[in-house]
């Protein structure tokens, strides 16, 4: 079934055409007949032949329209089971509510159609009763006797009227005649009374208006009541426009001396008349009359069709069952709709601003709760964009706070994932750490260490805080605090990394902050100021008495020459020779110190590194060299001496370790270029690198950690000053120097020194 749903078309489903014109259309045709033949079932069951004459179509239509309207009622749960199963918003609750307003409908309906069907045949069954079968014949023979006993009556009254009249004085006129019959008219209450002649010429009558009286009799009426010395008869008739009866006697009369009158001139002594009497049944008793008369005719018609009645009454009811189930069915899915239409804007609406849309969402305008419980909604996701508003606004502030910040900033969760992080810690780690939101800091090899680093000072802090107690920390929240030396370096940093003072505090149960500064330079400049003040005070110490060595060393040569042997005098002046040249040697490296301890401020100028590494090759001429100059790079800002001491000094070393390594032949590789460290407010930093490379025996690894310290070397003659002195020129320049050994493989083929110069002149930033 599920899957017969599934196969549904959506363009049957959800077709405007069919939701607006179709369904409705189709809805209102059978609606329209079922109502028709509501209409013709009433009717016939008020008239048994028409009843009996079309009951097999009434019959068939019922049945067709039972079908539709079963029909259009799956067609409409069938529509909601396919926007369920593709899980359309909202009609859950269209079909929930659906189906509790059907309820409310059906069911009341499926009771009193039982209860009614079983009503009805009851009743169809005592309308049949005994009982009321003779209580139908003794209403209908009294109203007989009542039209009978009228009759009598006025039969005797006219037959004492016609006596009256035959024994009127001779040569009575019909005036008198009229007079006389008048009054006993009057006497007996009858309504209207006329004396005719045997030829139907009227003499006198009682009705004021003569025109308006009743007419006579037919000749042969006329004949059998003088046959019969009278008749009568009943007629119906409408009375104050009422059904009602007239009773009518003609009664004869025979003179044997006419009434004198001018509508009749015979002479003959048996002269003949007749009266005719007319008295109307008073209309409550004609009413009732009828009233019997037509109950007990419908008794007789409906006793004879008693099954075919108590079909029509059940076909009626069962018709009437399914149009109302229709109409609940419909009711129930319109006015769920209806229900549902504010409940379902505000389930849109909550689902928007789960979403993070908090803009004004429609409302309903209705005076009811519902309507107010929209125009609410909007107020709060108006309240919530005012506060969004404001918390974006500081956490904008905050940001640029925190991106301002030369520090690095990191929150953790419990699980020492990346929550957030500043833009000081990716300039400090020279990477994006957004890019490892949600993931933990060893997921980047190059910040395993830093990552075992913090879990150490929070496991640190964890176990002081549970050795001091809980009450010395309520204070404040518990910070931890370390130097940490980070081995693992980006491209621009010497093998001896990156320092970081880090702090680290606990903000909830679930985040921690770690605060992070890169000192690093810190502590190299710390280095070299204790390494200049070294300097200066061995300069100091060491040069005071080397002059008085050398000069006791030369005056003891002249004051024992020619007063030794000679093999005596040979070793007093080589002994002499070695004092004066170890002196100079250690005058030469006082001087070194004192050049380490004192080196001038540079006097930073827009400098060409091109036209400075050109101009010096120019005193290397001879030498094996190889340059390639990158003529894109603009000028940087330093002190042109210094940095030709720089380059002289690198070069130098670099001639020497070709020499060491027996590479004498092998060119020493001189490079510039332009290259991009960074971003910045969305630009990319450009810095101009010189990179020096030597074909020699490169560095060894206890070296390369510390090769910008004072007196490491690898040279068998020198201070090693030489790499210091440029760390701390190329520091002062506000530039990064690199050093590194060049690798085929697993093995080392030369020394690399690269240095970059971040300071650009103004024209080229």
């Amino acid at each position: 079934m599920t899957e017969s749903i599934a196969q549904l078309k959506p363009s049957f489903v959800e077709s405007k055409v069919w939701r607006k014109k179709l369904l409705p259309a189709a809805i209102g045709l059978i609606g329209a007949l079922a109502l028709l033949l509501l209409v013709l079932l009433s009717v016939a069951s008020s008239n048994t032949e028409f009843f009996d004459r079309y009951f097999i179509w009434l019959y068939a239509a019922n049945i067709v329209i039972g079908a539709c309207l079963t029909l259009v009622i799956i067609v409409l749960a069938l529509v909601i089971a396919v926007r369920w199963y593709r899980g359309h918003f909202g009609t859950r609750l269209i079909a929930k509510l659906a189906m509790i307003f059907a309820l409310v409908g059906v069911v009341p309906g499926l009771i009193l159609y039982g209860v009614s069907l079983q009503f009805v045949s009851r009743s169809i069954e005592t309308w049949f009763d005994v009982q009321v079968e003779s209580a139908l014949n003794s209403g209908l023979e009294l109203g007989r006797v009542t039209l009978r006993v009228a009759q009598e009556e006025i039969l005797a009254e006219g037959n004492y009227i016609a006596e009256q009249v035959v024994q009127a004085p001779s040569g009575s006129s019909s005036e008198q005649v009229a007079a006389m019959v008048m009054k006993i008219r009057s006497q007996f209450g009858i309504q209207e009374l006329s004396l005719f002649s045997i030829q139907r010429n009227l003499i006198f009558t009682s009705e004021v208006k003569p025109k308006k009286y009743l007419p006579p009799p037919s000749a042969e009426v006329i004949t059998e009541a003088f046959k019969k010395k009278g008749v009568t008869s009943i007629d119906q008739i409408e009375l104050e426009g009422q059904r009602s009866y007239r009773v009518r006697a003609i009664v004869p009369i025979v003179r044997k001396r006419p009434i004198q009158s001018k509508a009749d001139s015979s002479k003959d002594l048996d002269d003949r008349y007749f009266l005719q009497l007319v008295r109307y049944i008073p209309v409550p008793l004609a009413k009732n009359i009828y009233a019997v008369e037509s109950a007990y005719s419908d008794y007789q018609e409906k006793s004879l069709g008693r099954s075919g009645l108590r079909k029509m009454f059940v076909g009626t009811l069962t018709l009437t069952l399914f149009f109302a189930l229709f109409v609940a069915v419909i009711l129930a899915l319109l006015l769920g709709r209806q229900l549902a239409k504010p409940l379902l804007m505000l389930l849109k609406g909550t689902q928007a601003v789960a979403q993070g849309d908090l803009s004004p969402k429609p409302e309903l305008d209705t005076g009811d709760e519902l309507g107010m419980l929209t125009r609410q909604f909007n107020v709060m996701t108006r309240q919530l964009a005012d506060t969004r508003t404001s918390l974006q606004e500081s956490k904008a502030f905050l940001e640029r706070v925190l991106g301002s910040l030369t520090a690095g900033v990191c929150i953790f969760d419990k699980h020492y994932n990346v929550v957030s992080s500043n833009a000081g810690a990716d300039r400090i780690f020279a990477q994006d750490l957004t890019l490892l939101d949600g993931k933990p800091l060893s997921s980047n090899s190059a910040l395993i260490e830093f990552e075992e680093a913090i879990k150490e000072g929070f496991a640190t802090m964890k176990l002081a805080i549970a050795s001091e107690g809980v009450g010395k920390t309520q204070m404040s929240a518990p910070i931890w605090q370390k130097q940490i030396q980070l081995h693992t370096t980006s491209e621009y940093e010497n093998e001896l990394g990156v320092t970081l003072f880090v702090r680290g505090t606990q903000l909830t149960d679930d985040f921690r902050m770690v605060v992070f500064d890169d000192i690093t330079d810190v502590v190299s400049a710390q280095r070299s100021i204790a390494w200049s003040e070294v300097a200066r005070r061995l300069a100091h110490e060491i040069k005071n008495p080397l002059t008085p060595i050398q000069l006791s060393a030369e005056r003891l040569q002249h004051k024992l020459a020619g007063k030794l042997s000679p093999e005596q005098e040979e070793m007093i002046n080589r002994s002499t020779e070695t004092i004066i040249g170890q002196v100079q040697a250690m005058k030469e490296m006082v001087n070194d110190f004192r050049d380490f301890a004192k080196t001038p401020t540079p006097q930073l100028k827009p400098v060409s590194i091109n036209m400075l590494t050109t101009e010096i090759l120019g005193l290397y001429e001879g030498s094996p060299l190889r340059t390639q100059l990158d003529p894109n790079c603009p000028s940087i800002m330093g002190d042109p001496t210094q940095l030709r001491q720089v380059i002289h000094n690198l070069l130098q070393n670099a001639q020497d370790a070709a020499l060491e390594g027996n590479h004498q032949a092998e060119p020493v590789d001189v490079k510039t270029e332009l290259v991009s460290y960074g971003e910045q407010s969305g630009a990319e930093q450009k810095a101009v690198r010189l990179t020096i490379s030597d074909c020699g025996v490169g560095f060894p690894a206890k070296i390369l950690a510390r090769a910008f310290e004072p007196y490491v070397t690898t040279k068998s003659k020198g201070t090693g000053l030489g790499l210091a002195v440029v760390k701390k020129i190329i520091d002062d320049h506000g530039a990064k120097i690199e050093i590194r050994n060049r690798m085929q493989g697993e093995e080392v083929i030369g020394a690399q020194v690269s240095i970059l110069f971040m300071n650009l002149a103004k024209e080229a930033a």
